[in-house]
């Protein structure tokens, strides 16, 4: 377990300036989304939904992005439709994602483990009703032919000097001297870790997914060997207020639902999932080996953790080793948390209510039509 995951949002901040410099604007990732042109329609194909929701005002921690690719694939293949439900993604500002469902702005919003600690902490009175990022976003990569494992990597290339606290703690976790191993700091340019990376300066690169897909863009072959106890975090929830759940309990199953459903869509069609991102965020694919990067660099963070492949599971103890973690190096004020106290899988078995076999079929279907 570790704490590195409190830098979620920040990372991602500086991952979507990166995609943007290949080709958007700072003025792209602030404007409010609109419906996707590739979508099928704004009416259910399968007739009325059971419930009208009307607009949704969801926040996530970038602006629309292949790395977050459901709320694409969701809105190209009516999903949101099928619910009732219009998705309208708020452009993020200085304050965290938890202000944003606090004071009413959004109804739903993704934020990570530590952030929502730290907001209840405070006094927020949050609901955490799904878990779709149970891996974090922090990691230690190598080249793909490169070692396994932490303990035969014997220099490691720092991002920035705060990624130390990744390669201290994966160390210490195998029980390992964290100071057997020589860092330097390579700094934030792919093209350089990555040469770091070819030409043997260095065995492994401690950062974040947002460093790997440049690294990958790069033309690079990378694997993470960060081990699992490292990388299990609920790095993105879905949360609510308590007073959403009972006013619109079955339009937060909806929105989830049609999310479990884009996921899997992402998962089973990597060809249809990039060409939708493509058609909803066309910046992102000015340098197609970024987008193609930031697609197959999220993979694993869209894959359910939950054996039998249920989406949205929220693991407990993984939350609760987290919080104790917190409370222990000063994160949080309070003596002890229950993380009980603030997670309510109630919507989980509606948001897996669905046919893989017809999510798989309505993929092909929209790859026929609008892939030449």
């Amino acid at each position: 377990m570790r704490t590195t995951s409190i830098r979620f949002a920040a990372l991602f901040a500086a991952g979507a300036l990166a995609l943007a410099a290949c080709g958007g604007s700072d003025s792209d990732s602030g404007s409010t989304a609109t419906a996707d042109p590739t979508s099928t329609s704004d009416a259910s194909p399968t007739g009325d939904p059971a419930v009208e929701c009307g607009t949704i005002n969801f926040l996530q921690p970038l602006p629309e992005s292949i790395i977050f690719w459901p709320l694409i694939t969701s809105r190209a293949l009516g999903y949101f439709a099928d619910e009732g439900i219009d998705v309208n993604l708020l452009p993020g500002g200085e304050l965290p994602e938890t202000a944003f469902v606090e004071n009413g702005d959004a109804d739903i919003a993704s934020a990570g483990g530590p952030e929502v600690m730290q907001a209840i902490d405070a006094g927020a009175n949050l609901i955490v009703v799904y878990d779709y990022w149970n891996v974090a976003a922090e990691g230690l990569v190598t080249l793909e032919d490169g070692p396994n494992n932490p303990a035969d990597v014997q220099t490691v290339g720092l991002v920035t000097d705060s990624d130390a606290a990744t390669v201290e703690i994966i160390w210490a976790s195998l029980g390992l001297d964290p100071d057997s191993v020589t860092t330097i700091t390579v700094g934030e340019s792919p093209a350089i870790q990555a040469e770091a990376l070819l030409n043997g300066t260095v065995d492994a690169v401690a950062g974040a997914i947002s460093d790997f897909i440049g690294i990958q863009a790069s033309g690079v072959a990378i694997k993470d060997i960060a081990p699992p106890e490292f990388r299990a975090s609920p790095s993105a929830s879905f949360i609510v207020t308590p007073e959403t759940i009972a006013d619109n309990g079955p339009c937060v199953e909806g929105f989830l639902r049609a999310w479990a459903k884009g996921t899997y869509a992402g998962l089973v069609n990597p060809e249809a999932t990039q060409a939708m991102g493509r058609a909803a965020v066309p910046e992102e694919w000015v340098d197609e080996a970024t987008g193609i990067a930031s697609y197959e660099q999220s993979i694993v963070y869209q894959e359910p953790v939950d054996p039998a492949g249920i989406f949205g599971v929220v693991q407990k103890a993984v939350w609760q080793a987290q919080a104790d973690e917190l409370i222990a190096i000063g994160e949080l004020d309070v003596a002890s948390l229950d993380v009980s106290t603030f997670i309510d899988e109630q919507f989980i078995p509606g948001a897996n209510d669905w046919d893989r076999a017809q999510v798989e079929a309505d993929t092909k279907e929209w790859a026929a039509a609008n892939i030449g």
